[in-house]
């Protein structure tokens, strides 16, 4: 049974793994972390404990009922994975802890019970500030120990409740609180060994129980409650644009893979209008009621195997893995091209915020040239975060000095206004282009750079007597 763990401040990676040690752990969980990692992983069970969701996006409840829907089991504890748990408890999420129980029986009715500030991931995801669920059950332990009495126990959760989460740092409680300095000195001297990490102790009970299951020889759990998935235009655009595949070593988006075949490909403009073709006979078969037959499909995939010298399914395979698409997906590429014999011309428009990402990328494919396209945007992408993660900071550039500089210097080409061409190759408009072109120009000049800092330390190695 293989499981995926996201977890961030509620508890240190070694000390998970430490419990449960043949899991993947992976960061907080974000929007198209998920999805993403059905597609990277092919996990049976996702455990959800922390999640972002104030700079970046958070986890959608879609994504996880697309994971319940395909089979897999999806368990939340502690954190952003109680407050899911509790949201999606109806189509088959499992909740695990103490948190989960006072969120269902609405003695928790707030997001920021369970919300703190964190450092990041060089930093270990530590925590900054402290989360409201154990300010409280703190509180009520120092009561119980006769440490606070019951009026200073409620004065130290209301003054903890009335600070934005990021500010509940325990100095910040007690000057919001009043606390005289013995009442500051009894407090600070119970929470040293008294204080209550509910989060954390949900967050082990969780693990301790996938061990089990593991120990137990568990290799799949059955499904839960059978229901019907929905994949709507926005879903589409999450699983088509924000899902993440892994090339070079590097995670990058799907539709970073187009742009970057977009900016960087001499034939993106047959690329581009071959994918659109292929969408558009689908919709024009529709519309005209032309179908094809399983014989048709599988006579497509022995051209398209044929073709590609795939003479056995473990190279299919294999071809499948690297060009990040399922066995199910194969098979629709395959319908596509069958259809594609009898249809072809608009999309773009219909499409919506999808644009032409999934066309562009099976095309792609199609062509043989995925691999090496991903892998480059792979790299591009990983060197713009190393090395110009402030955007911000960036001079301004005209934005046709910046095309024509991109066409003199690459192999891509615009053969229309870059305005009309952003549309018709993707990009959500001008703005977006711009947004990758400076990002592609950071990344070619740095290479430039490195090229030439290497080349004058050979010429000065060569004069070396």
């Amino acid at each position: 049974m293989k499981i995926c763990v996201f977890l961030g401040p509620t508890m240190p990676v070694e000390a998970a793994r430490a419990i449960l040690p043949d899991a993947v752990y992976l960061p907080p969980v974000a929007q198209a972390d998920v999805v993403s990692a059905l597609h990277i992983h092919r996990p049976d069970v996702l455990a959800l404990i922390d999640g972002v969701f104030g700079q970046s996006l958070a986890v959608w409840h879609k994504e996880i009922l697309f994971a319940l829907h395909e089979g897999v089991t999806v368990f939340g504890a502690s954190s952003m994975g109680a407050l899911r748990a509790v949201e999606c408890a109806e189509y088959g999420m499992i909740g695990v802890g103490e948190v989960v129980r006072q969120y269902t029986d609405g003695t928790l009715t707030e997001d920021d019970e369970v919300a703190l500030a964190h450092a990041g991931p060089e930093d270990g995801f530590m925590p900054l500030s402290e989360p409201m669920v154990n300010l409280r059950a703190s509180f009520r332990a120092a009561q119980d120990a006769g440490v606070i009495d019951a009026a200073l126990h409620d004065r130290l959760v209301a003054a903890a409740k009335r600070l934005y989460f990021p500010e509940r740092a325990r100095d910040r409680i007690w000057a919001e609180a009043g606390l005289t300095d013995a009442e500051t000195e009894r407090l600070e001297g119970f929470l040293a060994t008294g204080y209550v990490d509910l989060k954390r102790r949900d967050a082990e009970t969780l693990l301790h129980h996938l061990r089990d299951l593991a120990l137990r020889g568990v290799t799949a759990l059955p499904p839960r409650v059978p229901f019907d998935f929905n994949r709507t235009h926005f879903f589409e655009v999450l699983y088509e644009r924000d899902r993440r595949a892994v090339h070079g070593g590097h995670e990058v988006p799907l539709s970073s893979i187009a742009n970057h075949a977009a900016l960087h490909r001499a034939d993106f403009a047959e690329i581009n209008a071959a994918a659109l073709g292929r969408v558009l006979s689908l919709q024009l078969a529709e519309l005209v009621g032309v179908t094809v037959d399983a014989a048709a499909v599988t006579e497509e995939t022995r051209r398209f195997c044929w073709r590609r010298g795939i003479t056995s399914a473990e190279a299919l395979a294999g071809w499948q893995r690297r060009n990040d698409l399922t066995e199910a997906e194969f098979s629709g590429l395959m319908m596509e091209l069958a259809v594609e014999r009898a249809m072809r011309h608009w999309l773009i428009a219909r499409r919506f915020m999808a644009r032409t990402t999934r066309p562009v990328l099976n095309e792609l494919r199609v062509r043989g040239l995925y691999e090496a396209v991903a892998e480059d945007a792979a790299l591009a992408e990983r060197v713009a975060e190393l090395h110009f993660a402030d955007f911000s900071r960036q001079p301004a550039v005209e934005m046709d000095r910046l095309v024509l500089d991109h066409i003199e210097q690459t192999d891509g080409r615009m053969d229309a206004h870059y305005t009309a061409w952003a549309y018709e190759a993707g990009f959500k408009d001008a703005n977006d282009l711009r947004i990758d072109l400076v990002k592609a120009r950071q990344v070619r000049d740095l290479f430039r750079r490195l090229a030439d800092e290497a080349e004058a330390a050979l010429r000065e190695g060569e004069t070396v007597p």
